[in-house]
């Protein structure tokens, strides 16, 4: 992506001038007479605006127009078309590209957008110089896995070369793009290709069954416990997890490792993408869901350290604090049938009122305090303070941001059951989503404990594949007689 004509076209929109085709050509030194020339000014504006509406923001190049026809090109709206914004014909007859244009200049006119945006403060990859992992070469290293390295065999040297050249290449340029994008962590990736092993009463050399990397906080080097991204041929996949190192050398010692193994999460313990998705990622894609994993789960690394390395015990570290799990397993295909018993009951509802208000409101602030800490993880400072307890009414419980500065609108449902518990929402809830459904999501807390202030937590995001919705009370009207 030009970054140089990114910032021609975000100075544009603050000026609120738009700007002629002609006018970026120059700026390119191109010929629009020239064809070849044509496509790469579509392809220049193309991967900006692509860009920017991958990260939320609007479509720039929507500041420049045609000088004679003072309207957009078909690039501009058979980009849309590929971004599913739309269908290209109907958003030209619409002129969408003006209100592109309008909503471009109003967001780069925002002191803030501006301040945090205008310059990337992550880079962007070039395919041709940074290229992605591709599944011919975790072929190729699953072929070597466990093989015995004969230094004076010419294949073994040059498979040892491919693979240092590509996956362990890869793998370390994945960790240090990684820890850019993270406040106070650091990086092991030393491309150890070989591990020592005994044949026939000999020591060896062979071919390592996997690639690592990793990831700790500063000074926590000898801790000995990380996250770890890295390529497993023999599973497969790009492999990501919270992990501790496990051989005889540790400096953990085997009671310290039992509290590793019994307190990281399952959810955490292995993560992998299977090499036949890959065609579906890339560098940009792959480091943000590393950088997300990791942010999202730092306090759980956090609360390890302490319990490993600490003097704390262990209901003073899984305190006021939340654990991020799967969306679970098994839950109903269709809405259960409805059987009550219509036997009374005397239930004190004022009481039951002011327990589930005061239940509500300690999942809100540790929610709160989660999200604050995700944002700090990523060093993104200038927005912790913006994260907020919404207001009654608003149909949501904490406004908070992701790491492009957008918006998000989360909703908190509390519980002292397990994951499965049904959870009620109202209909000014329901229809906030439907208003807002790409920028809200429900953060269902479970397994709640009151005296440690903790709770177990799963992420609801797409309502229609995730939920099912069964009316319990009605709003009654008179009819007219």
């Amino acid at each position: 992506m030009n970054q140089e004509i990114r910032k021609y076209l975000i100075d544009q929109c603050v000026l609120g001038q738009p700007i002629y085709y002609e006018d970026v050509a120059k700026k390119l030194n191109l010929n629009l007479a020239l064809d070849k020339d044509r496509s790469v000014l579509s392809k220049t504006l193309g991967e900006i605006s692509a860009y920017e509406y991958e990260n939320g923001r609007p479509l720039i190049s929507s500041i420049a127009i045609y000088k004679t026809a003072n309207d957009h090109g078909n690039g501009f709206y058979n980009l849309c078309e590929e971004l599913g914004i739309g269908k290209a014909t109907k958003l030209k007859r619409d002129y969408f590209g003006f209100t592109a244009l309008e909503n471009s200049k109003k967001f780069w006119n925002n002191e803030f957008n501006y301040q945090q945006f205008y310059d990337l403060k992550t880079p962007v990859y070039n395919s041709q110089d940074n290229p992605f992992i591709n599944i011919d070469e975790i072929e190729f290293f699953r072929k070597w896995v466990n093989k015995v390295y004969d230094k004076s065999n010419n294949d073994h040297y040059f498979a040892k070369e491919y693979l240092l050249e590509t996956v362990w290449s890869k793998t370390k340029f994945w960790s240090e793009e990684i820890i850019k994008r993270l406040d106070n962590y650091e990086t092991s990736n030393k491309r150890m290709w070989s591990k020592r092993d005994w044949e026939d009463g000999k020591r060896v050399s062979t071919f390592k069954p996997y690639t690592w990397a990793r990831i700790f906080k500063k000074g926590h080097k000898s801790k000995d416990i990380f996250f770890t991204v890295g390529i497993d041929p023999l599973q497969h996949a790009l492999v990501y997890k919270l992990d501790y190192y496990h051989e005889g050398d540790s400096k953990l010692s085997v009671e310290q490792k039992e509290l590793c193994k019994k307190y990281i999460p399952e959810s955490l313990k292995w993560n992998e993408i299977n090499e036949t998705e890959l065609n579906e990622w890339n560098w940009e894609t792959l480091i943000k869901e590393m950088v997300e994993f990791i942010s999202s789960n730092s306090h759980h690394y956090d609360q390890v350290v302490k319990m490993v390395w600490g003097s704390e015990d262990l209901n003073s570290v899984f305190t006021n604090n939340l654990t991020l799990r799967d969306f679970p397993n098994g839950g109903f295909s269709e809405l259960p049938k409805l059987n009550p018993s219509f036997k009374g009951a005397d239930i004190d509802f004022d009481k039951k009122r002011k327990d589930d208000k005061e239940l509500g409101d300690f999942g809100e602030e540790l929610v709160l305090d989660y999200e604050k800490n995700k944002l700090k993880e990523k060093g993104l400072n200038d927005f912790i303070d913006k994260v907020k307890i919404a207001k009654d009414g608003e149909g949501y419980d904490i406004l908070s941001f992701d790491e492009n500065g957008n918006e998000i609108c989360i909703e908190v449902k509390t519980t002292k059951g397990n994951e499965k518990t049904p959870f009620y929402l109202s209909q000014n809830e329901k229809l906030f989503f439907e208003k807002n459904f790409n920028k809200y999501m429900i953060y269902r807390l479970y397994n709640y404990d009151l005296d440690n202030n903790y709770a177990d937590f799963f992420i609801i995001k797409d309502f229609d594949k995730e939920l099912l919705f069964q009316p319990t009370e009605f709003k009654v009207y008179l009819k007219k007689q």
